[in-house]
């Protein structure tokens, strides 16, 4: 398996106590945060993103219920999901014409 196997259809930026930004591409980088940095290690949704990344990372299926956990991982501890629309990518045209 490649990590484009498991990489999430949007990524995931959470908003962390210190009142930086992180941003997650996929189930393996929420399972190095959930396990190394998460900042409290309890809880219903906390317990389920843990499960469900480790799953993501042997089933490519389970990718987008491993980003949704996580999410909710996030809310429980008081991240918030940060959606910042210059940072995604537009494919409206420019009005310019190309020649």
């Amino acid at each position: 398996m490649t990590d484009t196997d498991f990489t999430w259809t949007v990524p995931v930026e959470l908003q962390l106590p210190c009142g930086l930004t992180r941003r997650f591409l996929n189930a393996y980088d929420a399972l190095d945060f959930l396990d190394a940095e998460w900042p409290t290690r309890r809880g219903d949704a906390y317990a389920r993103a843990i499960r469900l990344c480790r799953i993501a990372l042997r089933s490519p299926r389970a990718t987008e219920l491993a980003r949704a956990a996580f999410i909710a991982a996030g809310e429980e501890t008081g991240m918030r999901q940060c959606y910042d629309l210059r940072r995604q990518p537009s494919f409206r045209p420019s009005g310019r014409a190309v020649a």
